[in-house]
């Protein structure tokens, strides 16, 4: 029970910050006020802290008190700290850094992945494809479909680095699919990119498939300048 309040605390309290509530530089409520207005102890509330500390979104000193850090300063590789701020809806410079993001890794991933895939790591990405086509043609969750597509190929690239990154890309994936589907005729017109990729991945063309990969992404940015306004405005409408 108490590990059930610490996750509902975090998340309260997770969401409430990323929804600027209250403002980088000010400081929380104090520890028994926060507990009466959730119901829970002042240990509970403390734990909770410690972890949003750990996080990178607030800061705790003797003088200070407890401080909300800037966004700069969020761990962004957290899936949960991503999940927050996607709720309340993103900046668009938020995105904007996202695409950059995708251009300074994906591509080489890409790339690695022709060159180190096993056979294995082949198959799933070919079976990845074929799933996301069907999501395209029975309508069901095309966006978690297309993200498990892209964290195949990372996951395939071979480095460790970008292995132990791919829950918190997957996260970051996840908003940028969101807004870049919201165009109604995006998932048939990049389908055959989507093929392309999973081809070239197949037949070691690590060309191939870093042009059919910046295209997606290249895509996505356009996608995300036409529609991103609208979707910002239907998330905080509801």
């Amino acid at each position: 029970m108490s590990s059930s309040f610490h996750a509902s605390t975090v998340d309260w309290l997770g969401c409430w910050i990323a929804a600027g509530q209250v403002k980088p530089g000010e400081t929380i409520k104090v520890e028994a006020d926060l507990g009466e207005q959730l119901g829970v102890s002042r240990t509970v509330i403390r734990e909770a802290i410690k972890t949003l500390v750990a996080k990178g979104m607030l800061e705790v000193g003797p003088k200070v008190g407890t401080r909300v850090l800037p966004v700069r300063r969020w761990n962004l590789f957290d899936p949960q700290v991503v999940g927050w701020l996607s709720r309340s809806g993103l900046p668009e410079n938020f995105v904007d850094d996202l695409l950059d993001l995708r251009r300074t890794i994906e591509p080489m991933a890409v790339r690695w992945a022709c060159e180190r895939a096993t056979v294995e790591q082949v198959q799933a990405i070919l079976q990845a494809y074929n799933a996301l086509e069907r999501a395209v043609d029975s309508g069901i969750d095309y966006n978690r479909a297309d993200q498990f597509f892209h964290e195949c190929i990372l996951a395939a690239s071979h480095n460790q680095f970008i292995e132990q990154m791919v829950p918190a890309l997957g996260a970051l994936l996840a908003v940028s699919f969101e807004v870049s589907a919201a165009d109604p005729d995006e998932l048939r017109r990049t389908l055959p990119i989507h093929k392309d990729m999973a081809d070239a991945i197949a037949a070691r063309d690590a060309a191939r498939g870093v042009w059919a990969c910046m295209t997606l992404i290249d895509n996505a940015d356009l996608a995300i300048k036409r529609f991103y306004p609208q979707v910002m405005a239907d998330k905080k409408a509801s």
